[in-house]
């Protein structure tokens, strides 16, 4: 189901205007919730968030969905900037989160990050959920690929709907959930097993931009968003800042 924008009266006059619509992925899913109470006190405005899979942001801005500030991988926001539903004036860097492998919460705490240790707790599963329409999980199915474990990881791995992986295992259901980092820090019950390395080319970036026709105060929550003194907190919960290519 869409989030459907909450309306309010402004307390200058009797018109009736909408809240700030920030659609963000999933993957920052967390982070956003702790983050919008703050910003709301900080511009004097309320936030309505959008989050959804990062494929399906460009899909719903695409198709006429009213937003004010985008968050979503960067391929898809240059290919809404060309479409002229985004100002490319405003895109920038936000965030860069490795992609990770959770396990259910124990006395192991080990995180690998080395590719042959990945290799072999991939092998060693018995079953294994991603994402199967997110970005999360095209990644992992092409790292499986170029591992050359396709023949034995995939038949244990299962696609399924985007915060499923991660309910799966802190179920106790599946042994593993490939998930961005930042998603495997906030579930409950869950730990991080291993971290795929940078050689890997495996993080999930995503970039920040304006719609074509913000409302007043969106500024002021891009700034917030934007600024370096979010950057230790981002850090924490599996987010890194980045450069643009």
């Amino acid at each position: 189901m869409k989030d459907m924008p909450r309306l309010r009266l402004s307390r200058r006059s009797n018109k009736i205007t909408r809240d700030l619509r920030i659609f963000a992925p999933v993957a920052i899913q967390a982070i956003m919730t702790r983050l919008i109470p703050r910003i709301e006190t900080a511009i004097g405005l309320s936030i309505s968030p959008m989050i959804d899979l990062n494929p399906a942001i460009p899909q719903r801005i695409s198709a006429g969905e009213e937003y004010d500030i985008g968050l979503t991988n960067p391929h898809y926001a240059r290919e809404l900037i060309a479409g002229g539903h985004a100002d490319g004036a405003s895109h920038r860097a936000f965030g860069r989160v490795p992609l990770a492998v959770g396990r259910k919460a124990g006395p192991e705490t080990a995180i690998l990050g080395g590719e042959q240790e990945i290799k072999a707790l991939l092998r060693a599963a018995r079953s294994i959920g991603y994402t199967g329409t997110g970005t999360s999980g095209r990644t992992y199915l092409d790292v499986v690929e170029r591992l050359g474990l396709t023949g034995v990881v995939l038949p244990r791995s299962r696609a399924m709907g985007g915060g499923e992986p991660v309910a799966s295992v802190a179920a106790g259901d599946t042994d593993l959930a490939i998930a961005p980092l930042s998603t495997i820090l906030s579930t409950p019950g869950l730990v991080p097993a291993a971290v795929f390395p940078d050689k890997l080319g495996t993080h999930i970036d995503m970039s920040i931009f304006f719609s074509a026709t913000p409302r007043s105060g969106a500024a002021a929550a891009f700034g917030f968003l934007s600024a370096s003194d979010l950057d230790d907190e981002l850090r924490a919960a599996g987010i890194l800042r980045f450069e643009l290519d």
